[in-house]
């Protein structure tokens, strides 16, 4: 499966420059950051990274994040990169210190969000997650089940009178 960015979009989010020298291993910076394998290596390490994040009860597939439109699809591809950046200055630490640790913690809590229904992508099945939903009969549903109660309603107290007042 495709990554869920590429190098242009990591161009489009951060500094050309530094991608270049990222991606080096002798100072000299990379001349094509689209056909460097270091950084195919980290967006695609950031793809693994969401799709075993996401995929925790089913909320999203690989399928559901690769069909995203719009500005889902931009976020997922901004969160890939973030990602990437963060395993590309992994490579660099004597250079840029805590820089790294400091932005995949970012990414991980935003992917906690989406675990937790806090965030989602635009996509009908996950819409509604993180909203309240009723569990259990209704009113009407109560009053039909026919309790012991009801039909022996001189034997047993009325429910209402039996009910806590909150007093």
């Amino acid at each position: 499966m495709a990554a869920y960015a590429d190098a242009d979009d990591m161009i489009a989010r951060f500094d050309e420059r530094t991608m270049k020298q990222l991606c080096s291993d002798d100072n000299t910076p990379v001349a094509n950051l689209s056909g460097d394998p270091k950084m195919a290596a980290a967006l695609g390490d950031a793809t693994g990274s969401i799709n075993a994040a996401l995929q925790v009860g089913n909320q999203y597939t690989p399928s559901d994040l690769a069909s995203l439109t719009s500005e889902s699809s931009d976020y997922l591809k901004r969160l890939t990169c973030e990602i990437a950046l963060s395993y590309l200055i992994r490579r660099r630490p004597e250079k840029y210190g805590s820089a790294s640790k400091e932005i995949r913690e970012n990414a991980d809590a935003i992917l906690e969000q989406f675990r937790q229904g806090v965030r989602v992508f635009d996509l009908d099945a996950n819409l509604g997650a993180g909203l309240p939903t009723v569990d259990g009969p209704s009113a009407v549903d109560y009053q039909r089940l026919n309790l012991i109660r009801d039909r022996t309603r001189n034997t047993y107290p009325h429910r209402k009178s039996s009910l806590p007042l909150g007093r």
